[in-house]
């Protein structure tokens, strides 16, 4: 998408971090790590603080 602006064009362009299947295909591969015990799952706890935090 192009526009002008103040006699110049601009390209603007607007990404995703990521779509919302690769989103859920991350959350079940971070899950199997989880439950496979090559991840440390947060706590209800720990993530209450993390989230206060942002």
């Amino acid at each position: 998408m192009k526009k002008k602006k103040g006699g110049r064009k601009m390209n603007i362009t607007v990404q995703r971090p990521s779509t919302p299947s690769e989103s859920l295909k991350n959350s079940l591969q971070e899950m199997n790590l989880i439950r496979e015990g090559k991840k440390k799952g947060k706590s209800w706890r720990e993530l209450r603080a993390e989230l206060k935090e942002e």
